[in-house]
């Protein structure tokens, strides 16, 4: 794999780095992304900008930025231009941010701190079974200021400010928290993924290509003026703009990238055929061990859900709430599979990791850590005050205190493995096979957590259920491209941190407000009924029915344990076995990504049979191009759709 900087042939001379400037254009964008993401999702109903680690809204602004912006800086004067590192620094801060406004954190708070008192009713008996054990400081009781968040105001009543500002001040300790933890997990292991294992990052290509057209003292901007780059770009573009068109003029008939799908083993599974130029374009720059592993495991998966299917097999799993993808048997394999695929990460990155501790409690003076964010001591100490603030706080919320570390394990198994995935397959659009609260419900029970513990596990839904956007996978990517900032690269956690907070303040304040000013049942529906109701539909569930451990779920884990394993040693130990097993935990739902995987690692393998890598590094611009002319005009519409009024004109096949 060529990275942005190889294949550029470019050297890491000094630049700005970090500069004050830099943070600033980062804060500006994540500003632009806290207001326009949530009013594309509540009030235009547009193409979705924040919910898949495609990052759309990163990339678009990005691109503004380098394509546009940029330029006229350098027109005014030279030293306007931002530098190769400067534009690093602002798509890192932008990428980061843009995980926060919509489904990874603030669009689930408002519902989730109100959803118990509006959808209450006398058929659910929620004021006696729910209400009772949800604690006071994250939700909102004051009904009527729930009725007119979900109803809107009438004339000019006050938004009542003083019923949010403990929920929303708890949710942001722990949201913190929690970012925190995720930040010092990633700046622990940038050196083991990006130097010592050297991972792809298939999502940074655009970014890293972008940034290093960038030299001193030159205006032009040679990926942006190739011919291959607009070759790649022109067919989605058309097929855009023609989708666009019929948003406004029904007449013109709209342009579909979904091809059918295959019923297979008597209609009970489904193999879908779908395109996506974005996935394409990312899946370009995966290696074909991984991509062909991705497709092959998923094909696999598919016919162990059909066998199970015919033959009846299954097993009872009550525990799991909404956001469970695949059968019974089939998401705890998966989640097993999991649990070795992250232990086995760690395992091998032992070296490493005792290097870190040492510097972080000894000094080792031969332990560098001058080009990460944080120093180690600070990481390793993010690690454990994060992790302690979120464990007494879920333990306040009615966590029984056995199961807080249980859950917190469950919760970061998944994390780590979809920042894995981001990192080395490019799979940024994909669903969780199992989460980890549900997966902590099926191995206690939910009788052991009791009415208290099943509210606490309730507000997990806020940030531990609906992994589609994660902020981790993002700090992991993004930290690939701190090897472009080659100054004052410490001060960019210092933006990182104030970005984080702008944005997802504002981002609250958006949605509150946008509640009491149209009426938050008259919005997106996601976020006015469905995420409001899930959480307390579970915790329902789990009062009135308990159920004790799910033992067969946990040998189900054990198998899918074992085949990883096996997958793993044949990875590592024989030369010849030519697919990776990163696939494997997530063969159950890679169905949106695999037809476009296949496409990209079709064409990658001829490339590379009869051109080499010479043509192979010749082709990048096209596949960039790709996702360029996919991402950035659903940027441009949803501009176009704010003043013309337009509501549902939703582009991208990134949304796949």
């Amino acid at each position: 794999m060529v990275s942005g900087l190889e294949s550029h042939g470019v050297s890491q001379t000094l630049n700005r780095g970090c500069t004050i400037r830099s943070i600033g254009a980062g804060l500006l964008g994540s500003l632009i992304l806290a207001v326009g993401i949530p009013y594309s999702d509540m009030i235009i109903k547009g193409s979705q900008m924040g919910v898949w680690n495609t990052l759309p809204g990163a990339i678009f602004l990005f691109f503004v930025l380098v394509s546009i912006v940029n330029p006229v800086l350098g027109v005014l004067h030279r030293r306007l231009r931002l530098d190769r590192g400067e534009l690093a620094v602002v798509f890192i801060i932008l990428m980061i941010t843009n995980t926060l406004p919509a489904r990874g954190f603030s669009g689930y708070v408002p519902p989730v701190a109100t959803g118990s008192v509006y959808y209450a009713t006398p058929e659910n008996d929620w004021e006696e079974i729910v209400q009772p054990f949800l604690p006071d400081w994250i939700i909102v009781r004051d009904r009527q200021a729930v009725e007119r968040y979900y109803e809107g105001t009438v004339g000019d009543a006050a938004i009542p400010w003083d019923a949010w500002a403990q929920p929303v001040l708890f949710w942001l300790i722990f949201g913190l928290s929690l970012w925190l933890v995720m930040l010092s997990i990633t700046v622990i292991l940038r050196k083991q993924w990006v130097e010592n294992e050297r991972l792809t990052y298939p999502s940074m290509q655009l970014p890293l290509q972008l940034a290093c057209d960038v030299e001193q003292g030159q205006p032009a901007r040679p990926l942006l003026k190739t011919p291959l780059l607009w070759l790649g770009a022109a067919l989605p573009l058309a097929i855009n703009m023609v989708n666009a068109i019929h948003a406004y003029y029904p007449s013109v008939p709209q342009i579909s990238l979904h091809f059918g799908t295959a019923s297979l083993f008597r209609d009970s599974v489904h193999l879908g055929f779908g395109l996506s130029f974005t996935l394409v374009g990312f899946a370009y720059f995966v290696s074909k061990s991984v991509a062909g592993g991705l497709c092959f495991f998923h094909l696999i998966n598919l016919v162990e859900q059909g066998t199970l299917n015919v033959l009846g097999i299954t097993i009872a799993d009550p525990a799991p709430g909404v956001f469970a993808y695949a059968g019974p048997i089939i998401r705890h394999q998966a989640f097993g599979a999991m649990i070795v695929l992250v232990l086995t990460g760690l395992y091998n990155a032992r070296k490493h990791l005792a290097d870190v501790f040492r510097k972080a409690f000894l000094g080792a003076p031969e332990v560098n850590d001058a080009r990460e964010i944080m120093s180690y001591r600070q990481a390793v100490t993010g690690l454990i005050i994060g992790t302690f603030i979120m464990s007494v706080w879920l333990w306040q919320a009615g966590m029984p205190i056995a199961v807080v570390p249980l859950l917190l394990f469950g919760c970061f198994v998944l994390f780590m493995t979809f920042t894995r995935l981001v990192a080395e397959g490019g799979v940024v659009v994909i669903w969780p096979p199992l989460v980890g609260p549900d997966w902590t419900a099926s191995m206690v029970g939910t009788r052991l957590l009791g009415p208290y513990g099943a509210a606490a596990m309730a507000t997990t839904y806020v940030w531990g259920t609906d992994i589609l956007i994660l902020f981790m996978s993002a700090c992991a990517a993004g930290l690939k491209l701190t090897q472009l900032v080659t100054r004052h690269v410490r001060r960019l956690f210092w933006g990182i941190a104030a970005a984080v907070i702008l944005t997802v303040s504002v981002s609250l304040w958006i949605r509150i407000q946008a509640g009491y000013t149209y009426g938050a049942i008259n919005l997106n529906m996601f976020y006015g009924v469905n995420a409001a109701q899930y959480p307390f539909q579970f915790m329902q569930s789990a009062i009135s029915a308990p159920v004790g451990p799910n033992w067969h779920a946990m040998v189900q884990m054990g198998i899918g344990a074992v085949v990883m394993l096996a997958l793993e040693l044949a990875h590592y130990k024989l030369t010849w076995w030519p697919l990776h097993p990163l696939g494997f935990p997530v063969s159950a739902v890679f169905g949106g990504m695999w037809f476009s995987t296949l496409i990209a690692l079709t064409v990658k393998t001829v490339v590379l049979q009869y051109g080499g890598p010479a043509v192979y590094r010749k082709l990048m611009p096209f596949f960039l191009g790709l996702i360029i002319g996919d991402i950035v005009p659903a940027g441009f519409w949803l501009i176009v759709d704010f003043f013309t009024g337009m509501h549902g004109n939703i582009l991208g096949s990134y949304m796949a």
